[in-house]
């Protein structure tokens, strides 16, 4: 498997790290979202246990292994299935605690993948620090988030960082177009919704992203008029993708807010309001998707932002 183009420099550090003996026994990579930071916690493996003389070669049986999820010793801990607020639990947490105990089992050592680390929760955090505070020696532990800030600063401060940014727009772009070159066309505009995040856009319903595009872009125009039925939106869009179309009003938002001078109204785009304002919008709806992943009333949540939406556009 071959790395995406955008995270050559920060593979290129762990390499360095490897020639020098000093991969770390625990590596926080923190990657802008959709940009596949997964691939470097699989090659961060694949630099342990290759066989070839120039790791990670990805051809040997290690290699392969690790990359299609087969190898005993390279373990991705996810959110627990079966909780509703897709957490990753305190018991799954001192399963790899206990297991890190034994030795490895093929002898080269233990790989422990958590993704994404922001979802472990507070008890779940507590008992990694310990690990993290006796690591066994050939033991290493990977935290792929994109959100470092919500994990514990204890457990950030025992992890060397790596961050992965997200390409420009333009080479964002061209690489979805050579990967598919039949939404050519389309690959900006799904951008518009999912924000710079090429390897989410890529795995993608490109239909269905334009669809949410469409509903977005007609929202900020009834907003603009302070038109918006509030009701009935509130109801469809709680049933239908809301993270989804939530983070198409952020990304149209915050693009328009990085384009304005200081003073301007975003009067170039769907919503004719001063930065003020749009800022206060922004943040009302970071507010929104955070309570998402709690038990709230999404239509009546939904509804209070789109009635500040609607004053805000037609005021």
């Amino acid at each position: 498997m071959s790395l995406y183009p955008w995270l050559e420099p920060a593979a290129a550090r762990l390499r360095a790290a490897r020639e020098a003996g000093r991969l770390p026994a625990a590596l926080l990579i923190h990657e802008a979202p959709g940009v596949g930071g997964m691939q470097l916690a699989i090659h961060a493996a694949q630099l342990l246990f290759c066989s070839d003389i120039t790791p990670a070669c990805g051809r040997c049986s290690h290699c392969r292994r690790i990359t299609q999820g087969e190898h005993p010793d390279f373990i991705v801990v996810v959110p627990d299935p079966e909780l509703k607020l897709g957490q990753i639990t305190v018991d799954q947490v001192r399963a790899i605690s206990a297991q890190l105990t034994l030795s490895s089992y093929e002898g080269k050592g233990t790989v422990v993948v958590f993704q994404p680390a922001d979802r472990l929760n507070r008890n779940a955090a507590n008992a990694l620090l310990k690990t993290l505070e006796e690591p066994r020696p050939d033991a290493h532990v990977v935290l792929v988030t994109t959100a470092p800030s919500l994990l514990p600063a204890t457990i950030r401060s025992r992890c060397q960082k790596l961050a992965v940014a997200a390409p420009d727009r333009a080479t964002a772009v061209a690489w979805l177009s050579t990967q598919k070159p039949a939404h050519k066309a389309d690959w900006a505009a799904v951008l518009d919704v999912l924000g710079v995040a090429p390897v989410e856009a890529l795995a993608a319903d490109v239909r269905q992203i334009l669809g949410i595009r469409a509903d977005v872009l007609q929202l900020l125009n009834d907003a603009r008029q302070g038109r918006i039925d509030v009701i009935r939106i509130a109801e469809s869009w709680a049933r239908d993708e809301l993270p989804l179309r939530l983070r198409g009003i952020e990304n149209c938002l915050t693009g328009q807010i990085l384009a304005m001078r200081p003073g301007a109204r975003l009067q170039d785009g769907p919503l004719d309001i001063n930065i003020g304002p749009a800022l206060r919008l922004l943040d009302d709806l970071r507010e929104l998707q955070r309570q998402l992943a709690t038990s709230l009333n999404k239509p009546l949540a939904l509804e209070r932002h789109l009635w500040q939406l609607n004053r805000a556009g037609g005021a």
